[in-house]
């Protein structure tokens, strides 16, 4: 067996594990948010772990960026799917909630609709940048890759074209955005270890909690990509932003203040990945 059949093994297998993690979750956790962090999350990072097991069987040189792809997609619509789902049942009244959990807040504000800030940013930039990528992503300079990541990449940025992105200078901070993706990678596989150590504690013992988290963030790529970043790691889920303030379900926790280092912590590496200036406490 190669190096790479026993890497798709064990990433096959803890996949699979997860998934079925993500099972058990559904029955032990006590109520409906708190099964949302074990079924949708841990099998988010099974499929994700499946997937990496599947690129280095096929070892193809397609198969990374099919990977990315794959991530991406998963990033971009799995924690979305997830925030709503949470808000709608932690509004809903009639939804049956765990008794221990604390609300650090008196009630969720229903949302309100906030003017974000603009950024500097052309669509023709955005595409641009997207069409280098693609390239980058495929390894190649054939006729039929440069002309699918023109179709791409123009679709792309003419989906966003009202948004004024500035993605393509924002991320000519390749440093920063380095180190915002370790931090993450690192958060990630942490919470994860935290949500399979909550599947050993009892209904009871289980200690979920609302808090509020000020933000500095104010554009909408920055929330955006702070809050998916939340709601796509294990135990912790974005609720509502409400008043440049972000509130967050958190699955188990005895120490509130380490969630709001944590959030905060997160903004800080996106905040720097964008070159935004970051408010200086008085």
């Amino acid at each position: 067996m190669s190096v790479l059949d026993t890497l798709a093994a064990v990433f096959m297998v803890g996949g699979s594990a997860l998934v079925a993690l993500g099972s058990i979750g559904l029955i032990t956790f006590p109520d409906v948010l708190t099964r949302m962090h074990a079924a949708t999350k841990a099998a988010t990072v099974g499929v994700i772990a499946t997937t990496v097991a599947a690129a280095f069987e096929a070892g193809a040189p397609s198969g990374p960026p099919i990977l990315m792809l794959v991530v991406a997609l998963l990033f971009l619509s799995g924690p979305l799917g997830m925030s709503l789902l949470a808000r709608a049942a932690y509004h809903d009244p009639e939804t049956p909630r765990a008794q221990n959990t604390r609300e650090l807040i008196a009630t969720i504000p229903q949302p309100q609709a906030v003017k974000p800030a603009t950024r500097p940013g052309t669509s023709p930039l955005l595409a641009i940048w997207l069409w280098f990528v693609w390239l980058a992503l495929f390894g190649s300079f054939a006729p039929h890759v440069m002309i699918g990541g023109v179709v791409v990449a123009g679709l792309v940025a003419f989906s966003f074209r009202h948004l004024s992105p500035r993605w393509p200078m924002a991320l000519m901070r390749p440093l920063a955005a380095g180190r915002f993706i370790v931090h993450f990678v690192a958060q990630l596989a942490a919470s994860t270890w935290s949500v399979i150590l909550a599947l050993r504690l009892g209904r009871d013992r289980i200690r979920p909690a609302v808090i509020e988290v000020p933000l500095r963030v104010r554009s909408r790529t920055e929330t955006t990509l702070l809050m998916n970043s939340i709601s796509f790691t294990p135990g912790t889920v974005a609720l509502e932003l409400h008043n440049h303030s972000l509130f967050v379900h958190v699955l188990d926790t005895d120490d509130p203040d380490a969630v709001v280092s944590e959030v905060q912590t997160m903004e800080r590496h996106i905040m720097d990945t964008f070159g935004t200036a970051i408010p200086r406490p008085l």
